[in-house]
């Protein structure tokens, strides 16, 4: 019995361990299209000024 519960025991610590892992993975996916949309957007503010600013 005491064989049988380590076993589950290491199981669950590895499942634990790999969804440690895929939040990590999500959430630096989640920041680098977050940082991409903000950049994204960023440029198109400053090509509009640029633009403006050659018509003044």
């Amino acid at each position: 019995m005491a064989s049988e519960n380590y076993s589950r025991l290491g199981a669950m610590q590895r499942a634990e361990k790999n969804i440690e892992d895929l939040l990590d993975e999500v959430n630096d996916t989640y920041h680098r299209l977050r940082q991409s949309s903000i950049d994204e957007e960023l440029f198109d503010v400053i090509s509009g000024f640029e633009a403006l600013k050659d018509k003044l």
